[in-house]
């Protein structure tokens, strides 16, 4: 698998990522932070910028492109520097894997790696959040060694809180 930041070349790529999406009835791209609701351009521009310097709304963040060869299988977002206030909220990793693709292990694949990212970038420990129904995450997280710590109510959905700690003999997993 390949991860890469986006570029304006990827317009059409995300066009049908986002269109298959709605096409299978779901109102949100999970892992997008706001792709369909900003210019492409301002989008692209902003998930670039933030993967190099911190802004004051989600801090540090890698948003990645993942392909299967040529083909988008997923968006994956690792906010390593994310504030505080946002941890428990929305937690530092997030990933969506497209409709057609989804029960093939990409998910356990994308969170791998992310969380060898977060290693890397020194951290102790990761946070996650998924609704309780998302019963295909639930089981993500787990696989990757997530602990359930707390579930919420927010909005009129349950939220499970997850925590996976990143030890130094985790990742030596081949994928």
């Amino acid at each position: 698998m390949n991860y890469r930041l986006p570029t304006l070349d990827d317009y059409e790529i995300l066009k049908d990522y986002v269109i298959e999406h709605y096409s299978n009835q779901e109102k949100s791209i999970s892992a997008s932070l706001g792709l369909t609701n900003m210019k492409y351009k301002d989008w692209v521009e902003k998930v670039n910028r933030n993967s190099e310097k911190a802004d004051d709304e989600w801090g540090k963040y890698y948003l990645y492109l993942v392909f299967d060869e040529n083909r988008l299988v997923g968006l994956l977002n690792i906010r390593f520097d994310l504030p505080d206030k946002l941890k428990e909220l929305y937690g530092n990793i997030g990933y969506g894997v497209r409709p057609s693709e989804r029960r093939k292990g990409y998910a356990t694949k994308m969170l791998k790696y992310a969380l060898q990212v977060c290693k890397e970038k020194q951290m102790k420990e990761a946070i996650l959040g998924c609704y309780e129904y998302n019963y295909g995450s639930n089981k993500t997280i787990i696989k990757n060694g997530g602990v359930l710590y707390k579930t919420i109510s927010a909005e009129k959905k349950i939220s499970d809180e997850w925590t996976i700690v990143l030890k130094d003999n985790f990742y030596k997993i081949k994928l």
